[in-house]
C-alpha cells in the first residue's frame, strides 16, 4: 500500500458522517449492562455525564475542538451553526464545577461572540481559584459524582492538563496579550514535561503524585501521550513569538523524541496499544487518531521530520477502517481514571465517545493534506 497519500473522496465522506454522528451522538447501547457495574463502573470508566454532547465537561469540549478544527478546512459555518446555540443552552442549564476538565469546551468557545466574560472569569479562575500541587502545579481537579462536585486529586498532575487547561491559558494570554497569562502557560508546560516525560522512552507518564514522588503505575498511557503529541505542535506555533529561541528548541526537541518513540511502538495495524508498550494491550482509536493528527500537524508545519508523516499516515488507514457506516468511531475508550495497576488499562469499556469522533475528524483533516 502507497500510505504517501490518502483518498481525498474518501476522507471527505467520512469526515461527514462522522461529524453528524457526534452531533447526534446518543447513550451506549449497552448502557443498562455498564450500569450493573455499580461502585466499580468508574475503575472502569464508566462516567455517565461523559457520552453525547448534552453535558458540559471534558469530552463535549473535545467535540467542540473537533468540530473547530473541521470548519477551518472548509470554512461553511458548521462548528459556528453548532456552538453557539450548544453553549446558549448549557449556560441555561447552568454550569458544573470549575476544574481542569470543564475547562476544554472553552479551548474552542473562546472564540465564539458573547463567551469572552465567562472566559474571563474561567481564567481568573484559574490563575487564583484553581488548587495548586507543589511547585504551583495545575492540580488535576475534575468533575465529581455530580456536575456540582469536584475529585481534588490532591497534589496530583496528569498529561491531560496540556490539553484541558494549558492550551487555554496560552490562548487567552495570546488574544488579551497578558504576559502573566502565557507565562503561567509555559510554567505549567515545563512542570509537566519535568515530572511526567519518562527519558528512558521518551514517552510520557500518566500521572505524578508529589506526595508520593512517583508516577503511580508509570503508565504509558496511549490517549495520554496523543493529548501531548495533539497539543504540543499547536502551542508551539501559538506561543513562538513569545518563547526564546533556547525554550523553542527544547519543546521542539521533546515532541520529536516522543514522536520517535511511538512510531517505535507503533502496532502492525497502524494504531497504538492503549498501554504503549504492551502489545497485549487493545489498540485504542481516540488516542491513536491525537498521535497521528499531531504527527501529520508537526510535520506539516516542520516540527517534525517530513518522514515522519509516512507512518502517521498507516494510522490513518487504521482510523478510516474503524469509522462504520453510519459514521461511528468503533474502538474508543471511556475516560481513563489513574490506574492503581497497568492492568487497569486494559479493563477500560469501549464505547462510542464525543472524543472518539472529535480526533478522528481532527486526525482525517490534517490527512487531507497528504490527499
Amino acid at each position: 500500500m502507497d500510505n504517501s497519500r490518502v483518498n481525498k473522496a474518501e476522507i471527505i465522506g467520512k469526515l461527514n458522517r462522522v461529524t453528524d454522528k457526534l452531533l447526534k451522538l446518543e447513550r451506549p447501547d449497552n448502557e443498562a449492562e455498564l450500569q450493573k457495574l455499580g461502585d466499580d463502573a468508574g475503575r472502569r470508566g464508566y462516567f455517565a455525564r461523559d457520552f453525547g454532547m448534552e453535558e458540559w465537561d471534558w469530552p463535549q469540549g473535545v467535540g467542540l475542538y473537533g468540530l473547530q478544527k473541521l470548519e477551518q478546512h472548509f470554512g461553511d459555518g458548521r462548528y459556528q451553526d453548532y456552538a453557539k446555540p450548544w453553549m446558549g443552552k448549557q449556560l441555561e442549564k447552568g454550569l458544573p464545577s470549575r476544574n481542569i476538565n470543564t475547562t476544554a469546551p472553552l479551548l474552542s468557545l473562546m472564540e465564539l461572540e458573547g463567551a469572552e466574560e465567562l472566559s474571563l472569569e474561567w481564567m481568573q479562575w484559574l490563575m487564583h481559584g484553581l488548587p495548586r500541587t507543589k511547585e504551583l502545579g495545575y492540580q488535576h481537579v475534575t468533575s465529581g459524582a455530580s456536575k456540582s462536585e469536584i475529585t481534588l486529586n490532591d497534589n496530583e498532575i496528569w498529561i491531560d492538563t496540556l490539553f484541558m487547561a494549558i492550551l487555554f491559558t496560552a490562548k487567552m494570554g495570546v488574544k488579551y496579550d497578558n504576559s502573566e497569562w502565557r507565562q503561567a502557560s509555559l510554567h505549567q508546560l515545563l512542570l509537566h514535561i519535568k515530572y511526567l516525560y519518562d527519558k528512558k522512552t521518551g514517552l510520557f507518564f500518566h500521572g505524578w503524585h508529589f506526595g508520593g514522588r512517583h508516577n503511580f503505575s508509570e503508565a504509558f498511557w496511549c490517549r495520554g501521550n496523543g493529548w501531548f503529541t495533539l497539543g504540543l505542535p499547536e502551542y508551539l506555533e501559538l506561543m513562538r513569538p513569545y518563547l526564546d529561541s533556547g525554550v523553542f528548541t527544547y519543546l521542539q526537541q521533546i515532541l520529536h523524541s516522543q514522536a520517535e518513540a511511538l512510531l517505535a511502538c507503533q502496532s502492525e495495524d497502524g494504531l497504538w496499544h492503549t498501554l504503549l508498550d504492551d502489545p497485549a494491550s487493545y489498540t485504542e482509536t481516540s488516542g491513536s487518531a491525537a498521535i497521528a493528527a499531531g504527527i501529520l500537524h508537526g510535520a506539516r508545519r516542520g516540527l517534525l521530520p517530513e518522514a515522519y508523516a509516512q507512518q502517521a499516515l498507516r494510522a490513518i488507514q487504521a482510523v478510516l477502517g474503524r469509522i462504520d457506516s453510519e459514521g461511528t468511531v468503533l474502538g474508543v475508550s471511556g475516560g481513563t481514571p489513574i490506574g492503581a495497576a497497568k492492568a487497569d488499562y486494559k479493563q477500560i469499556i469501549i464505547a462510542p465517545m464525543a472524543y472518539g469522533q472529535a480526533m478522528a475528524l481532527v486526525a482525517l483533516g490534517e490527512a487531507l493534506y497528504y490527499s
